[in-house]
């Protein structure tokens, strides 16, 4: 297990190294930092689509430069390797396809590690919870800084609100996880919410309003489920080569992950990988026969997916909780082919720990809940938070998980007077 740990940092760097070759291989060079470019440019507020902006090979590589910034921030730092690093670095790869960028990430990267220096503490203790707070870089790069002159002032007070954010980001997560005590896998997307929808409200009383964008790529379903599939078979590749003299026994490990335990490597260690690249695969299947248009944001979805197969879903829970969602637009007006309800199709994800824990009913509940949610929450929060499923999630918990409890308690006593 201690080799399997030292090895993410390598399996990662491989991964993107092969996101940058698949990325030139479909485009030429100047093409492709012609787009790349214009990524940088973009507003970022949700939606806002790299392969619509950039084309699909400058998406690619976006998220492989602001991946590979993220990963050699943990190794400056020497940070020691977990099962949430995967997860954490993963989301950085996801959200790199719609909305972060080398650009908008460094600055609230900076706002936590002065956190670090304030608080007098090492910052590994807070780097992992500095990656996922770059779900509100649109803050940084929105149409209030980009697309208006470029003076001082504007450049100034763009890279300050990143600062900010950063600076807080970390002590607001950690007190938020309580709400949910686990149970919501995007915890920095609930802190994230609840930060976006203070900034949004303050900024909008001085006349700052963000809108909504509505950026959506179509017509690469084929390369893209190609490209998926490819990352998805490395990974399983990876979990076996490195398990190779108990393979059997690995895999009985990965395809019975249904326990409530967000660390998959107490379980099959760096056979979580198998579990990455399997949901991979599903998430591509699943996309194909429904129908859906893979843009950014589906493949953000499912390169998210992924990367907490080794934190905490499998296909037990996102299965059920898929199946809530796709309830939920058999019962209401809501149409699965709308983009926003297909993101939330593969973002529901982040419940997984409900169904594992109390049952694929539960997931059902949990995921027609959900999506309700996630279509209407960017509203208040501005766009400007890209983990927007995360604070939907967040809700769900708040209003299920005390139910769950009581019912649990109910058994408790039902059993007490028995005896």
């Amino acid at each position: 297990m201690d080799k399997c740990f030292k090895n993410i940092h390598q399996v990662y760097f491989i991964t993107m190294l092969f996101f940058i070759v698949s990325a030139v291989a479909l485009e030429p060079s100047w093409q492709l930092i012609d787009g790349f470019i214009a990524i940088l440019q973009a507003p970022d507020i949700l939606i806002t689509d790299y392969i619509l902006v950039g084309g699909l090979a400058s998406a690619i590589f976006n998220s492989a430069i602001t991946s590979l910034l993220a990963l050699g921030m943990l190794v400056y730092f020497k940070h020691k390797p977990s099962s949430a690093t995967i997860s954490n670095l993963w989301l950085i790869t996801a959200f790199a396809f719609f909305g972060k960028n080398p650009l908008n990430v460094l600055p609230i990267f900076f706002g936590g590690w002065l956190y670090s220096k304030f608080m007098r503490q090492d910052f590994n203790i807070s780097i992992l919870t500095t990656l996922v707070a770059a779900s509100l870089s649109p803050a940084v790069t929105q149409k209030i800084f980009i697309g208006t002159e470029w003076d001082i002032i504007n450049i100034t007070f763009a890279i300050s609100i990143g600062v900010f954010i950063g600076f807080i980001f970390d002590p607001i997560a950690k007190n938020i996880f309580k709400v949910h005590d686990g149970f919501n896998l995007y915890n920095a997307g609930f802190a994230a919410g609840i930060i976006a929808i203070a900034i949004t409200s303050i900024l909008g009383s001085y006349g700052i309003e963000y809108k909504l964008n509505e950026q959506w790529s179509s017509g690469n379903n084929f390369q893209i489920s190609i490209f998926i599939l490819m990352v998805s078979v490395w990974l399983i590749f990876i979990g076996m080569y490195t398990h190779s003299n108990d393979i059997g026994n690995t895999l009985r490990r990965v395809f019975s992950l249904r326990k409530y335990q967000n660390d998959y490597y107490t379980q099959c260690g760096c056979g979580c990988y198998i579990n990455m690249g399997v949901l991979g695969i599903f998430c591509v299947l699943a996309a194909n026969i429904i129908g859906f248009e893979i843009s950014g944001p589906l493949v953000g979805g499912t390169f998210t997916v992924m990367g907490f197969g080794a934190n905490g879903k499998q296909l037990y829970s996102l299965t059920s909780l898929m199946g809530g969602v796709l309830l939920a637009t058999f019962i209401s007006p809501l149409n699965i082919h709308d983009p926003a309800i297909a993101i939330a199709f593969f973002f529901v994800a982040c419940l997984s720990p409900i169904p594992a824990k109390y049952g694929w009913h539960w997931g059902l509940i949990a995921g027609l809940i959900h999506v309700h949610l996630a279509a209407t929450l960017a509203v208040p929060s501005g766009g400007i938070n890209l983990y927007n499923n995360g604070i939907a999630a967040g809700f769900v918990v708040v209003i299920i998980l005390p139910i769950l409890r009581a019912l649990d308690q109910r058994k408790e006593n039902i059993a007490a007077a028995g005896k």
